[in-house]
């Protein structure tokens, strides 16, 4: 039988007994398993449930505001003029906002909606009316953008899901951010192929879209901002709520499952019940180095050791300043850079 230690060291994770925390000392952004044992405190008499905040992150789920699908839609009726089989249905494919769209977003951004929202990161669907959204929304506030085909809309039958290539996306869009100076990804997780292979005739199914809901708290979860805005779409945001809630309080239930109108922002609270890491792995001073750069960015720094070393460098310095101090402060960033911990630009 293994020993708590050696079980500690086989499954990767560092002992908080140790005082050492993820790269950047920052014990609050890797959490430690719970090894099957409980995550929260639940006490049905006071009606209430503890979860420390570190195992907590606060999420604003936004639709994207009104497309000219939606304008298309509501003016027929019912969504007949973007079915695949509609004469004419082919121009609303990757549907841009209206001007009506265009004036919600600017209305949230400077009205209630947005007020209280102070997001670290924005996901965006690789959508255009998403993108577009996003952009208005929170360009110029100093935030970094993230594109993510995992929360796109559920695709199939509806020629306004379906996306345009890569290269035409990034065409527009590209120009759109840049005009702002906004720090945006579009390459690491937005395009998996130039043309859209997953749109069919036929409709996503309800569990592979409520699946991708799914993959995505658990992706956000391994982020390691605690709040964060995911600009996205009404069928996918319809799935991933109502993956949860069933034992909710009957008007909570209905809150968290009805269906989100253009530019709404619904926020909740997205509590792990276990800790969730990015692909990466553990240093031999418990530091965890996500492999991926995204997960690092503003957030991962050197660890307390190797950045004591590079200080007490510069201190020994001030002593005489001659050639043998100046080779004691590289070989100090030297051992920084062996030690395999990750920096920030911060």
């Amino acid at each position: 039988e293994q020993s708590e230690n050696e079980e500690k060291k086989a499954n990767k994770l560092p002992d908080p007994s140790a005082g050492k925390g993820v790269a950047g000392g920052n014990q609050e952004v890797a959490l430690p398993d719970t090894k099957g044992g409980v995550a929260f405190s639940h006490a049905p008499e006071h009606g209430i449930s503890l979860f420390l905040a570190r195992r907590s992150k606060t999420i604003h789920f936004i639709r994207h505001a009104e497309g000219v699908h939606n304008e298309a839609n509501r003016a027929f009726g019912d969504e007949t003029p973007t079915i695949h089989s509609t004469p004419g249905s082919w121009k609303y494919i990757d549907a841009p906002l209206t001007d009506t769209g265009i004036r919600q977003c600017l209305e949230a951004r400077t009205g209630v909606l947005l007020e209280g929202v102070r997001p670290e990161l924005v996901v965006v669907s690789p959508l255009t009316r998403t993108l577009q959204t996003a952009h208005i929304m929170f360009h110029s506030k100093g935030l970094h953008f993230l594109a993510h085909d995992v929360c796109r809309e559920r695709w199939g039958r509806y020629t306004c899901d379906k996306r345009r290539s890569a290269r035409a996306i990034l065409g527009d869009m590209r120009k759109v951010y840049a005009c702002t100076d906004e720090d945006v990804d579009f390459t690491s997780f937005a395009f998996g192929d130039e043309e859209d292979e997953k749109w069919t005739e036929t409709r996503e199914s309800d569990a592979s879209c409520r699946g991708r809901g799914v993959a995505l708290l658990k992706w956000l979860a391994t982020r390691p901002e605690r709040e964060i805005a995911v600009v996205t779409h009404s069928s996918f945001l319809r799935h991933l709520f109502r993956a949860f809630g069933f034992s909710l309080d009957t008007r909570d239930m209905k809150e968290l499952h009805r269906k989100a109108g253009n530019a709404e922002v619904r926020s909740v609270t997205l509590a792990l019940h276990r800790g969730f890491y990015p692909e990466g792995s553990w240093t031999d001073d418990g530091a965890f180095i996500p492999t991926h750069p995204s997960f690092r960015k503003g957030k991962w720094a050197l660890a307390a050791g190797p950045l004591r070393r590079l200080h007490a460098g510069l201190r020994n310095r001030r002593g005489g300043g001659d050639d043998d101090d100046d080779r004691g402060v590289k070989k100090a960033a030297h051992a920084d850079k062996k030690d395999k911990t990750a920096s920030s630009r911060s």
